[in-house]
């Protein structure tokens, strides 16, 4: 979730602040101190042991300019590309990829700074530098021309490269981009005790925090299992991740700090399906339309899902993925 929100303020539960605050609930986490204890000790898990629950077959590994991505590619077809959402990994799209790989060649990725990808020896973690590797992989695997997709932060990944490369897009599928700071709202209570949960532990994440913080930025409770509460914690809790975080996060305030967002997102010329948690808090409905009005040289189609908030690729499944495809298929 890309940030957008002022640098003060009290956590908000979607890793903003209110008002008081501040693009992610990460910010926030800046501002803790960490422990010198060894990293088992602080509740932090190593990297082959995410890999071995959370790598399952078709999971590979892929060099791509010195970094070492986390990819499946799965189906046949036109090829798809998909992105994930802060703090999110490519799991994010399991509930589209049995229908999805009907229809095209679905290639996930997490980039860095998310899920098991690598860390980047260079250092970078920024949009720009997503877009770098997306080409780099793309270029990789034979891609010469494919569809795009992402969530949150992820769609503005998305849309990034659509701008830079357009003749390498065909069509973009797109939820809950941002365009600024999101709307100041006040924390739940559940977001309030896990910030000081936060402040006790860090860097540890304890599970009791990714719990409210999946309830809060969705409208679809049922989708928030226990299985997916613990993958958010392990892979988040993984030994280096919050200072890639950390460091990625510097550079969203960069962006929005001095990106002229009309201009750039009305750079777009593709064809864009923007879908839009109509019931969500972090980015609400209204906001959806006025994304699409920034995205003034594309054909845009925007889709809201009632009982969906900031994640409609999980919080309904069915009609989001019928739509992206009917989209994607569409000339």
């Amino acid at each position: 979730m890309f940030g957008i929100g002022s640098a003060r303020g009290e956590t908000t539960s979607t890793g903003w602040v209110t008002q008081v605050t501040h693009p992610f609930l990460f910010c926030f986490l800046l501002a803790l101190c960490s422990v010198a204890a060894p990293a088992a000790e602080r509740g932090l898990i190593d990297s082959a042991t995410l890999e071995a629950r959370y790598a399952s077959e078709p999971s590979q590994f892929l060099m791509v300019d010195g970094v070492r991505l986390h990819v499946r590619d799965e189906g046949r077809g036109p090829a798809l590309v998909l992105l994930n959402g802060h703090l999110g990994s490519l799991h994010m799209w399991d509930p589209w990829i049995p229908e999805l790989t009907r229809h095209f060649r679905v290639i996930r990725l997490d980039y860095p700074p998310y899920g098991l990808s690598g860390p980047d020896p260079k250092g970078v973690y920024s949009t720009e530098r997503a877009v770098e590797l997306v080409r780099l992989l793309a270029d990789q695997l034979g891609l010469q021309r494919f569809h795009i997709g992402g969530t949150s932060n992820g769609a503005m990944v998305a849309l990034f490269f659509a701008i830079e490369h357009p003749q390498r897009v065909d069509r973009l599928v797109v939820s809950t981009l941002p365009a600024s700071r999101p709307p100041a709202r006040q924390p739940s209570a559940a977001m309030r005790a896990a910030a000081q949960q936060l402040r006790e532990q860090a860097p540890y994440q304890p599970r009791e925090f990714w719990q409210a913080f999946l309830e809060d930025i969705t409208a679809n409770d049922s989708v928030v299992t226990p299985e997916l509460v613990t993958r958010y914690h392990d892979i988040n809790n993984r030994d280096g991740a919050k200072a890639w975080v950390d460091a990625y996060i510097q550079t969203q305030y960069r962006i929005w700090d001095t990106l002229d967002v009309p201009k750039y997102y009305g750079r777009l010329t593709r064809p864009i399906l923007l879908q839009w948690g109509a019931d969500g808090v972090v980015l609400p409905e209204a906001i959806g339309g006025q994304v699409a009005a920034l995205l003034k040289g594309a054909p845009v189609t925007l889709r809201q899902y009632r009982g969906a908030g900031h994640l409609p690729m999980m919080e309904q499944p069915a009609a989001t993925v019928r739509d992206a495809i009917e989209f994607l298929q569409a000339r």
